[in-house]
């Protein structure tokens, strides 16, 4: 992109150098001290086991998981607001992609999750992290983990998570 366009114009030009410095700023999260830190979630969900070539379910009848709104449970709710939200988003997304893998199901029964494994994992990484509301910075490998799961899952399901 050529700045000669914006030299009369100072505002513009600060804001595209300014948006594109923002882009360049450090992570906000400091790295975790210690690998069992980074990976609390794990003592109450183990890490799935999966082959290294994952293939599609023979049959396999994929609903995508925002067609199964009638049987959400209570407290996916909470995912939609709140100062807890991101968080409980991400590990939701964990617990459900581990429930569509170890069930071999991809429809609503198999993608909707039980909200008490969401609790027993939050209420983990809050002792673990010693805070009273968990954050995306302590959820972050919980997202990364449930991203990985999501692609074996699509594969499996031969479609949209």
């Amino acid at each position: 992109m050529s700045m000669d366009k914006f030299q009369g114009k100072p505002f513009s030009a600060a804001l595209i150098l300014a948006t594109l410095l923002a882009g360049m700023a450090p992570a906000e999260a400091p790295a975790p001290a210690d690998l069992e830190q980074e990976e609390a979630f794990l003592d109450v969900l183990p890490k799935v086991d999966v082959p290294d070539d994952v293939q599609p379910i023979p049959g396999a009848v994929n609903e995508e998981f925002r067609n199964c709104e009638a049987q959400w449970p209570a407290g996916y709710e909470l995912t939609r607001s709140g100062p807890e939200a991101r968080a409980l988003r991400d590990i939701y997304g964990l617990v459900r992609t581990r429930n569509v893998i170890l069930s071999k199901d991809c429809t609503c029964i198999g993608k909707v999750a039980n909200w008490e494994d969401v609790g027993r994992v939050a209420d983990a990484l809050r002792k673990q992290n010693g805070v009273e509301r968990l954050g995306w910075q302590h959820t972050k490998e919980v997202a990364e983990e449930a991203d990985r799961l999501t692609a074996i899952a699509e594969t499996m399901c031969g479609g949209s998570f």
